[in-house]
């Protein structure tokens, strides 16, 4: 990590609370670097992270009055004031590099977080890793543009779920079955019950299998003997 902003960016990876990063002014620093590690490769934040900043690198004129050599009165003010600028500065250099879309997806997970999309979705989202949480966000962006659809839908599973097949009835076009080829268990039912929530429309139903396929007459590989879901 080498600017302000990788900072955010790694606790968001790791989940890991801005408000428990600190900020300080690095005592000894790189003139050609903004974070001073203790680890030049360092490349993980550990538990409340304090995290060393060379504040002459980019922001001589804000600092440069508060770390005057001479200067020894309130050193918590300081400290505390140090910590609060940089944190403002983070999250401008945050927000300056992001795209219209990414300016859109960070709103969307909030509202998330603080349970406009259901009860349970805002702990429900947080199964996924950071690039799957960049997955739904774009398909709920795309399902915004378009419209719900049964295609948004399968792309979330497709990319979401692992080993799945899913099969649209010809018969009736609102009976989903969806083949999940791992053994059920909660955390893989609870993000399938999310995306079901967040992306698949009211008339469908949908059923789920998971493990073993159910079997299709006229393909043998779903008709094997104990490695069969009944319908």
């Amino acid at each position: 990590m080498n600017y302000l902003w990788e900072v955010f960016l790694k606790a968001e990876e790791q989940g890991i609370p801005k408000e428990h990063i600190q900020f300080l002014t690095a005592k000894k620093y790189s003139a050609y670097m903004e974070i001073s590690n203790i680890f030049l490769n360092q490349k993980e934040l550990e538990g409340k992270p304090q995290i060393e900043v060379n504040s002459y690198y980019r922001f001589h004129d804000i600092f440069k009055e508060l770390y005057q050599p001479e200067m020894r009165e309130f050193p918590s003010l300081r400290k505390s004031l140090t910590n609060l600028i940089f944190h403002l500065l983070t999250e401008n250099d945050s927000l300056a590099g992001m795209t219209k879309e990414e300016y859109y997806k960070k709103f969307l997970y909030q509202d998330i977080l603080c349970g406009f999309f259901g009860r349970d979705a805002d702990e429900l989202v947080n199964l996924f890793d950071r690039r799957d949480r960049d997955i739904i966000l774009s398909g709920l962006l795309r399902q915004y543009r378009t419209g719900s659809s049964m295609d948004i839908f399968k792309d979330m599973v497709e990319e979401l779920i692992p080993e799945n097949i899913v099969y649209q009835s010809n018969e009736n076009f609102y009976e989903i079955l969806i083949y999940v080829g791992v053994k059920k268990e909660k955390q893989i039912a609870a993000k399938m019950e999310f995306l079901i929530n967040m992306f698949a429309d009211l008339p469908y139903h949908i059923d789920i299998y998971y493990e073993y396929h159910f079997g299709i007459i006229g393909m043998e590989p779903t008709m094997m003997v104990d490695e069969i879901a009944l319908c």
